[in-house]
C-alpha cells in the first residue's frame, strides 16, 4: 500500500509540475490575445474594415490562441484526474468517495481508474 501511495504521489506531483508549465504557456496566450483584442478595437472603432485588418495580423489568430488554452487545459486536466483519482484510491478513498469529491459517477471514478492503470 505505501509504494502505492508513493507512486501515485509521484505520479500526481508530475502532473502538478506540467499543469504548471501549462498555465504559464497560457497566461503568455491570453497575453497574447488580451493585446490583440485590444489592438483589434482600436482599429474597428476607428472605421477599419475586418477584412483589411485580419488579413494584415500576424499569426495565430485570436481564435487560434483560444483553440490552444482551451486544448492545453483539456489534456492536462484529464491527466490530472486520472492522477488525482488514483492517488486518493491508494489512500484508501472508495470509488464513491472520489466520485462525490470530483462531482461526478462512480463509473466515470472506475473509467479515469482503468485508464490510469490503477483500476
Amino acid at each position: 500500500m505505501a509504494s502505492e501511495v508513493r507512486r501515485t504521489t509521484d505520479r500526481l506531483i508530475a502532473v502538478l509540475k506540467e499543469l504548471d508549465e501549462m498555465a504559464e504557456a497560457n497566461i503568455g496566450r491570453s497575453r497574447r490575445i488580451k493585446e490583440r483584442i485590444d489592438h483589434l478595437l482600436a482599429r474597428l472603432e476607428g472605421g477599419e474594415p475586418l477584412p483589411t485588418i485580419v488579413e494584415g495580423e500576424p499569426q495565430p489568430l485570436i481564435p487560434t490562441l483560444i483553440t490552444e488554452n482551451i486544448e492545453a487545459l483539456q489534456d492536462v486536466g484529464s491527466a490530472l484526474r486520472k492522477a488525482e483519482a488514483a492517488a486518493l484510491r491508494a489512500h484508501g478513498y472508495t470509488m464513491d468517495e472520489i466520485a462525490t469529491l470530483f462531482g461526478v459517477t462512480r463509473q466515470r471514478i472506475s473509467a479515469l481508474l482503468a485508464e490510469s492503470g490503477t483500476g
